[in-house]
């Protein structure tokens, strides 16, 4: 079997989550495709989301309730859990975390955050900061923990109508 679908077959409900990184049949590089596509007509890179989630998340976990409103601009909060998800490229991943882009920070966490200014409001796991930034990966979109680029991108004002 190629990585790829080693992979793939990782992200499979029931195997690393419970739910799924993939619906059961869904391709990743279909998902990774439609994505690239999107990012590419919104104009932003991985890095600039991935970014900004970080930043958020990072105030978020630092404070001491959990829950902050960062320039006026976005109440966040965090949940925080014993352990951490895995992410699927893990070289070994039922053995250790993934190494790409320093690893993940925020696995141990779920978010939800309000964007004060438009009313929009996201929620997700704190692996999905890695899994963009490192990935290009949004989760798949019959998974329930997915944020798709173009809600992310107005969530964070990254959009062009911002």
């Amino acid at each position: 079997m190629t990585q790829a679908r080693e992979i793939e077959a990782l992200m499979r409900p029931g195997r690393l989550s419970q739910l799924g990184f993939l619906g059961p049949d869904e391709r990743l590089a279909d998902v990774l495709a439609r994505d690239e596509a999107t990012m590419r007509d919104l104009g932003l890179s991985y890095t600039q989301v991935a970014s900004v989630l970080a930043v958020l998340l990072g105030r978020a976990e630092a404070s001491p309730g959990r829950r902050v409103t960062v320039a006026e601009r976005y109440d966040v909060s965090v949940t925080v859990f014993k352990g951490f998800q895995l992410c699927p490229w893990a070289a070994s991943p039922h053995r250790s975390q993934c190494d790409a882009a320093g690893g993940p920070r925020f696995a141990s966490l779920d978010w939800r955050i309000r964007n004060l200014r438009n009313g929009q409001q996201e929620h997700g796991p704190g692996l999905l900061e890695h899994l963009i930034g490192a990935h290009h990966f949004f989760e798949g979109e019959q998974s329930p923990y997915r944020v798709p680029p173009a809600n992310l991108a107005a969530l964070l004002d990254l959009d062009r109508s911002s």
